[in-house]
């Protein structure tokens, strides 16, 4: 991989750097009104060697998920899964001195950052690197699906949050080497009234971690 140095980072050098790609399953579109049900965390370096995965459902305390079609979890598995405020710790251990990067990062920022309000942990700052404004930088496609198809990457199942966050992870090692250029973006550090993690989860059948 080669692209040039932005001497204005600090700290580790890009190539010790850790990026936690993360992604959200949820009830609804709006973070207003939805709910996360499932979360996946896969750190990776920048030339792909892999720093590990963790995911789960989480309880959203309604039966509700709404298009199952979609995001093929049902509300059966929901009531053993733990809530959002059991796994903030958990979470925030995963992305704890990484950058995370998000694919349309503003859909899956705003569904934590929510989740962290209503969960009594007062205000989050979550900063990501957005691989959709990187692709499209480069003339390759929007939708995840696509873009990992155009760079090769592996997708087994979409909107299966650990499979998407796995190809995310895969994306963005390709998109750094065809010299996307991403912006500066703040290693995430949990604020002060972060729990501590429970390690509690619970996964979706058939997924292995």
């Amino acid at each position: 991989m080669s692209y040039s140095a932005d001497p204005s980072l600090t700290g580790p050098s890009r190539d010790e750097r850790v990026f936690a790609c993360f992604d959200v399953e949820t009830t609804r579109l709006d973070p207003r009104s939805g709910h996360v049900i499932e979360v996946a965390v896969v750190r990776i370096r920048t030339d792909g060697t892999p720093m590990g995965e963790w995911t789960t459902l989480v309880d959203a305390g309604t039966t509700d998920v709404g298009r199952t079609d979609i995001h093929g979890i049902s509300p059966e598995w929901l009531p053993d899964a733990p809530r959002f405020a059991e796994i903030a710790g958990d979470l925030a251990a995963q992305l704890d001195g990484c950058i995370p990067v998000a694919h349309n990062a503003p859909f899956d920022v705003g569904f934590i950052v929510e989740e962290w309000g209503r969960s009594g942990l007062g205000t989050l700052n979550l900063d990501a690197v957005d691989t959709l404004p990187l692709a499209r930088s480069l003339g390759l496609p929007g939708r995840l699906g696509l873009l990992a198809a155009a760079l090769e990457v592996p997708l087994d199942d979409a909107h299966q949050a650990l499979d998407d966050t796995r190809a995310l992870a895969g994306v963005l090692v390709a998109l750094l080497e065809q010299g996307a250029q991403p912006p500066v973006s703040p290693i995430f550090g949990p604020p002060l009234l972060t729990p501590a993690p429970t390690g509690r989860v619970l996964h979706r059948p058939g997924v292995a971690v």
